[in-house]
């Protein structure tokens, strides 16, 4: 909604395109392709806002000032879901990540970015292509150059989102759920939702819900440190694999009731052993290779030995076990499979179907050769030789949803 205040109304650009749950107040002025998500407060109510042409406020965003304050964002200025910015001048081109918050007389130089949850204090002045990150925040490091190319194709789809919102975007009333399931009968196509070409997704044969996406590396050049570096602030989990960087999805239920039940149970016998287990949290980073990745289930024995000492980047599992998703399956048996085998002190390897009752249990015997053993049945049991413990099978899939298993 738009709204007058003492005599000062909103100036808009026609290409513009400001969700009708969003409230622009007053002195304000908005460019050529600008996106005003829904929940944004731009108040130019004591002062005045400047919004430039390609610039986005998204989401449940706020924008204010002290009285007689110009807040400024130039050019393709790119505010995330949640931020605030309050009396200060954003630069061309940059990036402020969700929630956090710019103070009054801050000025951030053009191409910077702007870590998610970050507070930069009042006064601040961020000198151009900056790295800032923290409460408070602190400058990092310069944004390189494939940084920055992430950063402009990012803005660039909100850029044309103006545009297919006004061609699109209508208020409508729910389908019952037998017409959603008449609508959703053809297979989506997926390749509309990409980020970027570079970042390729799969579904699920026959299915028409979206699976984990299967592991492609593209052509971006990252360095390890960006990676790291984005990957603080990040509010989803990416892998990476020399100099690309990808995103993670959430994987189904009967994906997530198995790795509950295999980290219960595990975590159970390796109690006060010198054989911890770790989560999904835990990335673990294969020096040989480059790869950064986060295995569903980890366990090292003896002293847990971290890249560069971080604390946060595992480099001495003995076994990694994961759990498939209909998309990744062959990726985890293969690609993945052999990036592991980079980690010298791997010795175990286990990947747990999800859809069916199947367990691969490879490990490297004393010749230093890889052994696979299969177990497909719910009497069966494996045992983990490393840890010196054994799970059944019937454990291990307990409350799935399987056909087989509810009779």
């Amino acid at each position: 909604m738009l709204y007058e205040f003492k005599g000062h109304r909103p100036v808009v650009d026609p290409s513009a395109f400001i969700h009708p749950q969003a409230a622009v107040t007053g002195n304000v002025s908005i460019g050529k392709n600008v996106y005003i998500g829904p929940g944004a407060a731009i108040r130019g109510d004591w002062g005045r806002i400047v919004i430039e042409d390609g610039c986005n406020v998204q989401e449940s965003c706020t924008i204010h000032m002290f009285p007689g304050v110009t807040v400024w964002l130039k050019e393709g200025a790119h505010i995330g879901h949640g931020a605030i910015v309050h009396g200060a001048i954003i630069g061309r081109n940059c990036l402020i990540g969700m929630n956090s918050v710019i103070m009054d007389n801050v000025e951030i130089g053009d191409e910077c970015i702007v870590g998610a949850l970050s507070f930069i204090k009042a006064g601040e002045k961020i000198p151009r292509r900056s790295v800032v990150a923290g409460n408070p925040a602190k400058m990092l490091k310069e944004v390189s150059d494939e940084m920055l190319r992430w950063k402009t194709e990012g803005t660039a789809l909100y850029q044309a989102l103006p545009g297919e919102m006004r061609g699109s975007w209508q208020k409508t009333e729910p389908l019952s759920p037998l017409d959603g399931r008449i609508q959703q009968g053809a297979k989506p196509k997926i390749e509309d939702y990409r980020s970027w070409k570079e970042t390729p997704h799969s579904s699920d044969e026959g299915s028409d819900q979206v699976q984990e996406p299967a592991a492609a590396y593209g052509k971006r050049e990252f360095t390890i440190d960006d990676y790291l570096l984005m990957e603080e602030t990040a509010t989803q989990k990416h892998e990476y694999y020399q100099g690309e960087i990808f995103a993670m999805a959430g994987a189904k239920a009967d994906h997530n009731i198995i790795t509950s039940n295999m980290m219960m149970f595990l975590a159970h016998k390796l109690w006060g052993s010198s054989c911890p287990v770790f989560t999904s949290d835990q990335r673990v980073h294969v020096e040989a290779n480059t790869l950064f990745t986060y295995p569903d289930l980890t366990i090292v024995c003896g002293k847990p030995v971290y890249y560069q000492d971080d604390e946060m980047n595992l480099i001495n599992p003995v076994v990694i076990i994961e759990v498939l998703s209909p998309s990744t399956k062959n990726y985890d048996r293969g690609d993945k499979f052999k990036l592991y085998k980079g980690l010298t002190t791997l010795q175990e390897y286990l990947i747990v179907d999800s859809q069916s009752v199947l367990l691969e249990h490879f490990y490297n015997d004393a010749k230093g050769d890889w052994i696979l053993q299969k177990y497909e049945q719910l009497t069966d049991e494996v045992t983990i030789i490393k840890a010196g413990v054994s799970l059944s099978l019937a454990d291990i899939y307990k409350n799935t949803r399987f056909p087989k298993l509810t009779h």
